[in-house]
């Protein structure tokens, strides 16, 4: 009994962090900074009548080529189901922020589309709020840097549990090519753009993003992680 004592005292105070304990932090860490953030939105927008939800929509339709969408893709891309997603569109339309159309090719398909009105009140000024940007000036260039990556790698991570759809990241557009270059500072190519990149330039929600190929995203991602570190 007393050996157990001693050695879990040992454990205790050896200084030695739990990996088990870390990443709990970690994950509570990244929740209460979403709470946070989500709980700002709705104090700044539950206000103008726009729940958590809405704005998402609204911000998801801004980035669409001509600010439209299928009912089906907005709840593909928020992960919801499709009558929530059919229910939240229905309620902007009603605000004149979105309208809605059926293709005429095929009834059963809905598109949703931003109204002059829904643009405006999803611009820029409505945007991640200064708050976070703040924070993450508070970090040092290598750490902000790291952090990208950091990010870049969970939400993969999430893409693969299905827990996140439609980021439109480089790691996982066509024209991405990890570690093309020598040298540390622009490593990366996009052959798109054709220029070469540095992992302080990588997108999360690229305006010109084409989806790669399972395939292509796979090798890419081997590449990405595997031939040098941040």
């Amino acid at each position: 009994m007393a050996d157990r004592h001693v050695s879990k005292s040992k454990t205790k105070s050896s200084g030695i962090p739990d990996a088990t304990a870390l990443t709990t932090q970690l994950a509570a860490g990244l929740e209460k900074i979403g709470l946070a953030m989500k709980s700002r939105t709705w104090r700044r927008e539950g206000r103008a009548g726009l729940g958590p939800l809405q704005r998402q929509v609204l911000t998801l339709l801004r980035s669409k080529p001509d600010q439209r969408a299928t009912i089906s893709t907005v709840a593909n891309e928020l992960v919801v189901r499709l009558p929530t997603a059919s229910e939240v569109i229905a309620t902007l339309e009603r605000k004149q922020l979105v309208r809605r159309r059926r293709d005429t090719g095929d009834g059963r398909v809905v598109t949703a589309q931003l109204t002059a009105k829904g643009l405006r009140s999803c611009g820029p000024s409505s945007r991640m709020p200064d708050r976070l940007a703040t924070a993450t000036e508070a970090l040092s260039a290598p750490e902000q840097v790291t952090l990208l990556r950091s990010l870049v790698k969970m939400i993969r991570s999430l893409q693969e549990q299905g827990e996140l759809v439609g980021a439109r990241m480089c790691v996982s557009c066509q024209s991405f090519r990890p570690n093309q270059h020598d040298g540390a500072d622009r490593p990366h190519h996009c052959s798109y753009l054709n220029v070469p990149l540095g992992d302080r330039s990588l997108r999360l929600d690229c305006h010109v993003y084409e989806p790669a190929s399972t395939a292509q995203v796979n090798e890419a991602w081997v590449h990405f992680t595997g031939a040098r570190t941040a």
